[in-house]
C-alpha cells in the first residue's frame, strides 16, 4: 500500500492507493445546502453520472441538510479531488442559477480520511450510513431516503411498486424521459425534475422517486456486500454501531437536525413552496419576518434559522 501526501488549494492530505477514502464536505458556515427534493435529486444525479464517468467506487452517499459524506475509493488523488470538485461545482452552478444567489455554497477543501484496514472501513460505513440517525432525524439508518442504504436490497422501499397498466400517462412519460436521462449519462436538472412531477399523484411522485435513485444508484452493491455476509447482515451491523470518525474536524452539537426538517415543512407550506431556495433572495425585512414565524412555530434555535436562510444580520433588524 503506497501512501502519498499531497496539497491541493493549499491543503495538505494523506491518500493512500489502496484504500477507501471518507470525504465529508459542508457548506459554508453549515448552512443548508439541500432545502428540497429537487436540490438532492439534482445533486444525486449528478454524483451517480461523474461518479461513473471518473471511474469512482462508491461504498456509501449521505446527503444532509448542510453537509454530505460519502466513501469512495477512487483511482488516484487527483482523480479524488477533481471527482469531488466536479460534482460540487456543478451543482453549486445548478444551484445559484435556480435561487438567484452568487457565490460558492460549499467550504473549499473538502476533509478526506484514508480506510485501509477491514473493521475501519466497517466502521465508516456505518458512521456514513448512521448520520441521520445520529442528528435525531430516524430511528434506524435505512429509514432515510437520502443515505440510499435501502435501496441496496429493494428499488421501491419507499413506495408501492411500479405497474405500468395502472400508471397515469403522466407518470409513464416521466419514466421514459429519466430512462432517456439514463442513457444519455446525463443528469436530472431542475427544470427538468419539476416538468417530471408535474401533474403526477402524491404515490406517483414518490414512486417516480424511487425509480430515479434505482435508475441512478452509484452504489456499487458487490464490493458493499462483500464486507458483510449478505444484505441482512449489513443493516444488522449498522443498526447494531453507528461507528466513529476521529480522523475529519466536524462541528459537534447536541441538537436534532428536526429543526431544519420542521422549518423546511413550513416553508413547503408557504408561498416559497415552488422553490424553497428563493427565500435567500428575500429582502432583509422578509427574511425576519420568515425567521420570527420559524421561531414561533418550530420553536427552532438562532443558529439554526440563520443558517436556513443564510443570513446572520435577521437578529438585529429593526421594522
Amino acid at each position: 500500500m503506497i501512501s502519498k501526501l499531497f496539497v491541493v488549494r493549499g491543503h495538505r492530505r494523506k491518500y493512500y492507493q489502496d484504500a477507501f477514502e471518507h470525504v465529508f464536505q459542508h457548506a459554508l458556515g453549515y448552512r443548508v445546502c439541500f432545502f428540497s427534493i429537487e436540490d438532492r435529486l439534482v445533486f444525486y444525479t449528478i454524483f451517480a453520472i461523474y461518479s461513473r464517468s471518473y471511474g469512482i467506487v462508491v461504498l456509501a452517499l449521505a446527503l444532509m441538510f448542510n453537509h454530505f459524506h460519502v466513501l469512495i475509493h477512487a483511482p488516484t488523488s487527483r482523480v479524488m479531488s477533481q471527482f469531488i470538485g466536479t460534482v460540487t461545482s456543478t451543482y453549486v452552478k445548478a444551484f445559484n442559477r435556480d435561487s438567484g444567489r452568487k457565490g460558492p455554497l460549499f467550504e473549499k477543501a473538502f476533509g478526506n480520511s484514508p480506510k485501509s484496514a477491514e473493521k475501519k472501513i466497517r466502521t465508516c460505513i456505518s458512521y456514513c450510513y448512521n448520520n441521520s440517525v445520529e442528528k435525531k432525524l430516524f430511528a434506524r439508518a435505512e429509514d432515510d431516503r437520502w443515505n440510499f442504504l435501502a435501496y441496496i436490497g429493494n428499488r421501491h422501499p419507499f413506495s408501492p411498486p411500479l405497474a405500468l397498466e395502472k400508471a397515469s400517462k403522466y407518470l409513464r412519460s416521466a419514466l421514459k424521459d429519466v430512462d432517456a436521462h439514463v442513457r444519455d449519462q446525463a443528469y436530472l436538472r431542475y427544470a427538468c425534475i419539476r416538468r417530471l412531477f408535474k401533474n403526477l399523484q402524491t404515490m406517483e411522485r414518490e414512486q417516480l422517486i424511487d425509480y430515479i435513485i434505482s435508475c441512478y444508484l452509484p452504489i456499487d452493491k458487490e464490493s458493499l456486500l462483500n464486507f458483510y455476509k449478505d444484505y441482512d447482515s449489513m443493516l444488522l451491523a449498522i443498526n447494531s454501531n453507528t461507528g466513529s470518525e476521529y480522523d475529519i474536524k466536524e462541528e459537534y452539537r447536541n441538537d436534532s437536525d428536526l429543526a431544519y426538517s420542521e422549518m423546511l415543512n413550513v416553508v413547503a407550506r408557504s408561498s416559497y413552496a415552488r422553490n424553497p431556495h428563493s427565500i435567500l433572495s428575500a429582502s432583509p425585512a422578509e427574511k425576519k419576518r420568515i425567521a420570527y414565524s420559524l421561531k414561533r412555530l418550530v420553536g427552532a434555535k438562532d443558529y439554526q434559522i440563520s443558517r436556513l436562510l443564510h443570513d446572520e444580520d435577521w437578529l438585529s433588524i429593526g421594522y
